[in-house]
């Protein structure tokens, strides 16, 4: 590790655990996950992508899932920019990232942790940052297309009879070997909200 890359990394990690101690950095929370669970895609609350389907190894799924928590929070910002954390360790070609920034915060989908914004700045230094509000997003018609479908899907769409059910039941039999308790039973909630039922998933596959 050159000097430049060690130095960056020893000033993250110092900033990190002064930010954490501060409270200028926290987990995401309960309250955070409940208002990312009323919007829903790929036949799932966003709450649950965000919570438990981060990819092991998956470069680019957090453009998607800043995306999903944009959808869930009309007044946020949907910010794309070169992280220099990402720089320093695959290189520049795989330093892009995406995030969100609501209320002076930024929420981070890969980490999973809300930081104050000037803070997070300071440690990932981010360049070539773009932020989209709603109605920026919206001016591409594709984008309105995808924003309005999802945040006008509901509930009662996923249920009997609903058009969003196929979608629903061709879905969840992929989490049939699923081990972790605490998504299983998150997802259970749901299955339990539209009234899934595993036999009627056998006899429409």
């Amino acid at each position: 590790m050159n000097l430049k890359k060690y130095l960056y990394f020893k000033r993250k990690n110092l900033l990190i655990k002064k930010g954490l101690k501060n409270k200028e950095i926290v987990p995401f929370d309960d309250e955070f996950y409940e208002k990312l669970s009323h919007t829903y895609v790929s036949a799932l609350p966003v709450s649950i992508h965000i919570k438990y389907l981060k990819p092991k190894s998956s470069p680019g799924r957090c453009l998607d899932r800043s995306l999903y928590m944009f959808f869930c929070l009309p007044d946020a910002l949907l910010v794309r920019g070169d992280n220099k954390d990402l720089e320093l360790l695959y290189g520049p070609e795989d330093a892009f990232h995406g995030w969100i920034e609501l209320d002076n915060y930024v929420y981070d989908p890969t980490l999973l942790y809300r930081f104050d914004k000037d803070l997070y700045y300071q440690i990932y230094k981010p360049k070539n940052v773009y932020k989209y509000t709603k109605e920026d997003y919206c001016t591409i018609k594709e984008n309105k297309i995808l924003y309005d479908e999802i945040t006008n899907t509901g509930v009662d769409d996923y249920k009997k009879n609903g058009k969003k059910r196929i979608e629903l039941i061709t879905t969840i039999p992929l989490f049939s070997k699923e081990e972790d308790r605490k998504f299983i039973n998150d997802l259970n909630k749901w299955l339990k909200e539209v009234e899934y039922d595993e036999y009627e998933s056998v006899k429409r596959l």
